[in-house]
Order: C-alpha cells, then sequence, then structure tokens
C-alpha cells in the first residue's frame, strides 16, 4: 500500500509442478489466456516449462504484494520478461516494480522461483487502494500449543428453517484454526442438522417461532462465559423474541460476567444478528464496543436507513461512518470487501471472484473472523486477515476447479491452505 514502507524486505517463493501447468493447459483452454500476456503465450507456446516458471514467479510476486499488504494482481496483470542472457523482469501493469527482483530455475520437473522486494520502496503504481498501510497479522501457532492455547468459539446461530448456517459457522471456526467451537441452536433433542463431530453441541428447545426466544439465556450466556470469542446472527431469523433473546444475550457481552466478573469475550455479529439490530435502534445502541460486524450492501443499508446503491456508491464512508458510530469493526463483504475500524483505519481487500457468491459463504467467514478473535487477535486485525483469508481461499478454488458451483463448505476446507500460505509468507518476511 502506500505510505511509509515496511523497512525489511518482503519475500515470495513458490515452486509449480509443469507436469500440473501442463495439464492444465490442455484441460482449460481458456486457462492460458486468463494467466498470461499474449507476450507470455507467444514464446512459451509448446514448452510448458517456460509456462510453469512464468506461473511461479508470479505466485511469488503476488505473495510479496500479500506481504506489503498490497492489493494481489491478477496473474495477467504480472508479466515476466526474460532477455536471452539475462534473469527474468517481473512487470505489474506494464510498469516496472522499483525494488523488485526475481529469480527462476527449473529442476526435477519443477520451476523454483523467489521474489524479493527490498524494504525502503513504495507499492508500485495502481496498487494502492484507499486508505493507508493495513499490513496483515496473524496470531502465532506455537507448536507447543493445546487446544486451551487457541481458544473457544461459542456459535449462537440457528433457526428450525435455517440449520445449515451454525453448521457453515462452525465450519469457519473450526478451520481458522480455534481450538475448541462450541455451537448453540434450536432444534428437538436428536433433530439438529448434522455438526462436524468435533463441535461441541447444545441444542436448546426452539422458541414458538422455531428460533431462540428468552428461555435459551442461560444455556447461551453458559456458553459465551467459556469462550474466548463469541459469532452470533447466521441463520436466527427475525422473529420478536429472537429480539428479545438477542437483547439479553447483547447485555450480557456489554458487560461483566462469568465467575471472575471478566469483561465478556468480543462479539462477531452477522446476518440476522444485524437485521434485527437494523429493525430495533435500542439493539443497535446495544452492541458492545470493540465487536466486529459483517454486513453485506443489504444488511448495511438496513443498518443505516439508506438504499442500497447508495451504500455501493460510496463503500468506504459508509463503512467507516458505521465504525466510528459504534466503536467497533465494520467488514463491508462484497467484491473490494472494505474493513473499517472505529480510529478513522479503512482499508480494501484487493479479492473479487464469483467463487464466495455462494449461500453461507459469509457464515463460513464470521466464523473465520471468530476463530482468529479467540487465538487472541485484535478485532481489526482478525477482521483484516480473514476477509484476507477467505479470499485466498476463493481464489484457489478458483484456479483448481473454476468459478461457479463451488460450495461453503468448501471454501471453509479451502481456508486451511490460504491461511498456511499467508503465515508462511509472512514469516518469510520477518526472517529477512
Amino acid at each position: 500500500m502506500s505510505g511509509t514502507p515496511p523497512e525489511r524486505p518482503a519475500v515470495g517463493v513458490d515452486v509449480a509442478s509443469i507436469a500440473r501447468i501442463a495439464r492444465a493447459l490442455e484441460r482449460h483452454p481458456t486457462f492460458a489466456r486468463r494467466c498470461f500476456t499474449a507476450a507470455e503465450a507467444r514464446v512459451s507456446r509448446g514448452r510448458p516449462e517456460r509456462f510453469a516458471g512464468r506461473w511461479a514467479v508470479k505466485e511469488a510476486v503476488r505473495k510479496v504484494c500479500g506481504a506489503r499488504g498490497w492489493p494481489i494482481p491478477p496473474y495477467a496483470a504480472i508479466e515476466v520478461r526474460r532477455a536471452p542472457g539475462q534473469a527474468p523482469r517481473a512487470f505489474i501493469g506494464g510498469s516496472s516494480v522499483p525494488g523488485l527482483a526475481v529469480s527462476l530455475t527449473h529442476d526435477a520437473g519443477v520451476a523454483i522461483a523467489v521474489a524479493l522486494h527490498q524494504g525502503g520502496h513504495r507499492a508500485p503504481a495502481g496498487l494502492s487502494p484507499p486508505g493507508g498501510p493495513a499490513p496483515l497479522s496473524l496470531p502465532e501457532r506455537s507448536p507447543t500449543g493445546h487446544k486451551g492455547t487457541f481458544g473457544t468459539v461459542a456459535v449462537i446461530a440457528g433457526h428450525a428453517r435455517y440449520p445449515g448456517a451454525p453448521v457453515l459457522c462452525t465450519l469457519g471456526a473450526l478451520r481458522g484454526g480455534a481450538g475448541k467451537v462450541r455451537a448453540v441452536v434450536p432444534a428437538a433433542p436428536g433433530a439438529a442438522a448434522p455438526f462436524p463431530p468435533e463441535v461441541i453441541l447444545q441444542t436448546i428447545v426452539p422458541g414458538r417461532s422455531g428460533g431462540f426466544a428468552p428461555p435459551a439465556m442461560r444455556t447461551a450466556c453458559e456458553a459465551v462465559d467459556g469462550s474466548q470469542a463469541v459469532a452470533v446472527g447466521p441463520g436466527l431469523g427475525q422473529a420478536a423474541e429472537t429480539a428479545a433473546f438477542l437483547a439479553g444475550l447483547l447485555a450480557h457481552l456489554g458487560g461483566a460476567g462469568g465467575a471472575t466478573g471478566a469483561r465478556q469475550p468480543p462479539l462477531v455479529l452477522d446476518a440476522d444478528g444485524l437485521n434485527l439490530c437494523a429493525a430495533d435502534p435500542r439493539l443497535l445502541a446495544a452492541i458492545p464496543r470493540g465487536s466486529v460486524l459483517t454486513p453485506h450492501p443489504a444488511e448495511m443499508a438496513r443498518l443505516l436507513g439508506r438504499p442500497t446503491a447508495a451504500v455501493q456508491g460510496a463503500r468506504t464512508a459508509v463503512a467507516s461512518e458505521l465504525a466510528t458510530r459504534l466503536e467497533s469493526v465494520v467488514v463491508l463483504k462484497g467484491a473490494g470487501t472494505v474493513i473499517a475500524g472505529p480510529g478513522g483505519q479503512v482499508s480494501v481487500d484487493p479479492h473479487a471472484t464469483s467463487v464466495l457468491a455462494t449461500g453461507g459463504s459469509g457464515d463460513v467467514l464470521t466464523g473465520l473472523i471468530s476463530a482468529l478473535l479467540a487465538q487472541g487477535a485484535a478485532p481489526l486485525d482478525a477482521a483484516r486477515a480473514g476477509v484476507f483469508i477467505h479470499g485466498e481461499a476463493g481464489r484457489l478454488l478458483e484456479e483448481e476447479r473454476g468459478r461457479a458451483g463451488l460450495l461453503a463448505s468448501e471454501i471453509a476446507d479451502r481456508c486451511v491452505e490460504a491461511q498456511e500460505l499467508v503465515r508462511r509468507t509472512l514469516e518469510d518476511s520477518a526472517r529477512t
């Protein structure tokens, strides 16, 4: 991003299988056109090792961009040029990148690329979204840690008509690295949706509407008091009795509780939790400071009482406005997700893929951000990293399988590799 650059170099490394790239070229006729420039395709035609080498360089450069907190450029926007007898050079958007050097070698059927960006250089033109620097940060994963080290997420979600939403939220929390995930859902005994066996499941008797009602408060509060992060909202429904339940839960989360009277864990509020707050100013005012709200554009429009078109026309401004008003972090979802902090911090995530445009994708993101909070990340850091990992999971799926037909549960599963990719990139950058 623009502004004062990091002092330390950023490093990206990638290894590409020549055989895998050859198969992709054969099976997907549009692969070369989508990911390589016309000049690259011309000099590489009939030579899969050349395609693989350029692919590895592109991946390494994208990792450098991620380490720097810059938007991730599309593959075709990165061009690898190699004059005879000279080292390869990488260009973004047709321009050279000051301080960026790349190296490339082939060995035993693979292409190996390293990209190094020296400190003291600004982002290349065209790669500076609004809002200033927003470096990613992930909680540590100690090799001697245990499930208690990585925290517990309480998921309070679901309705008789929407049993899948809490399942997807718990998947996001599990794949995000939470040590334990506890789900409280309204369901008759033995009738709950099939949760992963790793989830600690507690069912409560549904209210008259089929969802949460005030009698469920005790069970919900017990789950909250034993957790390090709380996810509320997916599939709740919008019945009056659920609004009354949410009012009690927000009051509990906003104060001291539990056996020690300690401050309650941070909240991630999504979906119908947001819709209920939009319908009642008292609920909106009761959202605890330091929470993370994850509205899509229509939910944001309800929260602000404005048309959706007005929200979409001023995404960074409205996200920052709500974050300041509620003293919380706001994640305005969509292509180029906006993450706004209560102190005026705004960043725009670079990902845009239709893979994420599927029912339940937002539930996975809610669980993922909750998992990062449970592991000790600050709300703004958890939101930025969660959105980026979620987007990377979608990107990886798009490259491997296509742009349509992917499931939210598959996005959750791919978050494992996406987070590890981000983590190793950040660790490599820190070591240099």
